[in-house]
């Protein structure tokens, strides 16, 4: 029957039938798009579709692969799972799988069949893709029906009980199915990775389920999911499908797994943290191979990276659970329905991986997106300081890409900064003008000079620097530069005194008392009250007007006009390049064409040349 009820019974589909027929019921009209995966799943046990379409992909290649073995003269052999070796024919293929199938409805038929999951679990050791695949699947299957009823949870009372016995038994035989889909996980290609992570997080769930049954009180296998965690993150060999499966089928959708990820990493970080506890190695990760830190640092940032969702306000938006919380249980209890608990989750984990001997690329993306999306999920965004400080303290482009963190710091937790603008001074060198962040950096200094409390003389510093570094930058530094400068003195009226400056002349002679090679300004004091900008002239604004590029120097000749424009919208020049300054010249209609039309000469040498006098035609 559809339901898995017939005339001799229940058949090896009915627990995934009770499945989805107890979360279509219990869930609520709109909410019932959560039963979908259920609902998959009891079709898949019915009709195989899904290992199916796997079997025929599977068969396509071997043909493929047989087609052009045949045309090489080569000989291709399809390996034997069942025996671990020797040749085996499309044929054998079938009937294995067949036998594999026919060995599953015998151990979901009755219990006295459970010695055939040896069997089974035997054809899954093998070599063979396709077998493989069909055999863990059944197993999937098998355990699934197996944790529903109680059978795999060893027995704490009465050892010695038949009961007992054979669930020690299954056990152990489900330990080393775990075991092998683990090793799947390194080992394994692409899709085999994808299915071994998917059915080790189906068992996850219905250990899940069983525990908090019996005990009444929800319990999350946190044991058993780091142990996947760590398989997939320690994996050298993680193909970025599984990565992504990983992110975006389980942690952008179940909260309870997010949040245990987070932790796990937690402790996965920790320099304690012994990853080799169950081989003949031992100690903590950097104790070990180079390789193996680096794919772990690599591996998180990037799942953590596709991770999507942060951290819910409310206990209402926790709905989205993987290991579902039983009915009758008091909902306020778990620690996954605490919003307070989810962030603290995600604080920890950030933190715990920024200690991590990060490269510079992750470096420079987790400054990028710091502002936006880690320091507002903090629960205490202060415990960034030490990160957001010692990268700000590197330089270069790291200290550019640390200031939107550190300025929401700032600005938002009353982060008290020493030397702050002493440090941003020291940023103005001439790289500054010739890296990718520069559009972004100008946005926030724009916003830190903006208070009009400032003193005169460090925005008096900050000009003359800009307009220093400006004579050397390229032109699509320079036209950033002028309008930076323009606004400064329009937003501090006291600088103004820069342009309007007028040389002192001696009285007996006069002359100039200070001669324009005499700039009084100290471009390398680093001490903004000491490097006497408001002693100097914008006389490098002057400069510029003889710019060799016209639309630079006609720019710069608003310094020569009166004070009445109002502030540049610095958004309108951020984002130039050789390019940009190319394309308009190229596409800019000439109101007058020039002359290009020369008179072609009649001789030689023509008379009044300075050559006609020594040459006679």
């Amino acid at each position: 029957m559809a339901s898995g009820v017939g005339y001799r019974g229940t058949n090896r589909c009915f627990p995934f039938w009770e499945d989805f027929q107890q979360c279509y019921f219990s869930s609520k009209q709109e909410s019932r798009s959560d039963c979908v995966a259920a609902r998959d799943d009891y079709l898949e046990c019915l009709h195989h579709f899904k290992e199916i379409a796997r079997v025929r992909t599977i068969q396509a290649v071997e043909r493929d692969n047989y087609a052009k073995a045949k045309a090489n003269g080569t000989d291709h052999k399809i390996i034997s799972l069942a025996s671990g070796g020797g040749t085996s024919s499309a044929k054998d293929t079938k009937e294995l799988v067949e036998n594999i199938r026919r060995l599953e409805a015998n151990v979901l038929s009755s219990q006295q069949n459970l010695n055939d999951i040896v069997d089974i679990l035997k054809i899954a050791k093998g070599d063979g893709t396709e077998t493989v695949f069909a055999a863990i699947s059944s197993l999937g299957r098998i355990y699934s029906a197996l944790w529903a009823k109680g059978l795999v949870s060893r027995s704490k009372e009465h050892k010695d009980t038949a009961s007992a016995k054979v669930s020690d038994w299954l056990r152990d035989n489900y330990n080393q199915y775990i075991d092998l889909l683990l090793a799947m996980l390194s080992r394994g290609d692409a899709p085999m990775q994808v299915a071994a992570l998917k059915l080790l997080l189906q068992m996850v769930e219905k250990e899940g389920q069983y525990a908090s049954k019996s005990t009444g009180v929800y319990e999350f296998p946190n044991s058993s999911y780091i142990a996947i965690i760590e398989s997939v993150l320690d994996n050298g060999a993680a193909s970025d499908h599984l990565l992504r499966s990983l992110a975006d089928s389980y942690l952008n959708i179940y909260d309870d797994l997010r949040m245990y990820f987070y932790r796990n990493v937690t402790k996965m970080a920790s320099p304690d943290y012994d990853p080799f506890r169950k081989t003949k190695r031992s100690g903590p990760r950097t104790e070990h191979l180079v390789e193996q830190v680096e794919a772990f640092v690599q591996n998180t940032f990037t799942v953590m990276s596709m991770i999507r969702v942060v951290p819910k306000k409310t206990v209402g938006e926790l709905d989205s659970l993987w290991v579902v919380i039983p009915e009758g249980m008091e909902k306020t209890e778990p620690a996954v329905l605490s919003p307070k608990a989810h962030r603290k989750a995600f604080s920890e984990g950030w933190l715990a991986f920024m200690r991590q001997p990060l490269t510079a690329e992750i470096y420079k993306q987790i400054l990028t997106v710091m502002h936006k999306r880690i320091v507002p999920y903090m629960i205490d965004p202060k415990n960034l300081m030490d990160f957001l400080s010692n990268s700000y303290d590197v330089g270069g482009s790291i200290s550019l890409l640390a200031l939107n963190g550190l300025f929401t710091l700032i600005s938002e937790h009353n982060l008290n900064y020493p030397q702050f603008y002493e440090k941003l001074y020291a940023l103005f060198d001439r790289n500054l003008f010739h890296v990718k962040y520069r559009a972004r950096f100008f946005r926030l200094f724009e916003v830190f000079l903006g208070s009009s409390h400032l003193p005169s003389y460090l925005v008096a510093a900050f000009v003359k620097r800009i307009s220093r570094l400006a004579l050397s930058a390229p032109p699509s530094g320079a036209v950033i530069a002028i309008p930076v400068v323009y606004n400064l003195l329009k937003a501090h009226p006291n600088c103004m005194v820069l342009i309007h400056r007028t040389p002192e002349y001696d009285e007996e002679t006069g002359e100039e008392k200070v001669q324009e090679a005499d700039d009084p300004y100290l471009p390398e004091e680093t001490d903004l009250a000491k490097c006497r900008a408001m002693d100097s002239s914008l006389w490098e604004m002057q400069t510029l007007q003889n710019h060799y590029y016209p639309n630079i120097a006609t720019l710069a000749k608003i310094f020569s006009e009166p004070f009445h424009k109002p502030k540049f919208q610095l958004e309108d020049f951020l984002d130039h390049t050789y390019n940009t300054f190319f394309e308009s010249d190229s596409s800019r209609k000439l109101k007058k064409a020039p002359a290009l039309a020369a008179q072609p000469p009649a001789a030689l040498i023509r008379p009044g040349d300075a050559l006609s006098d020594f040459f006679v035609f």
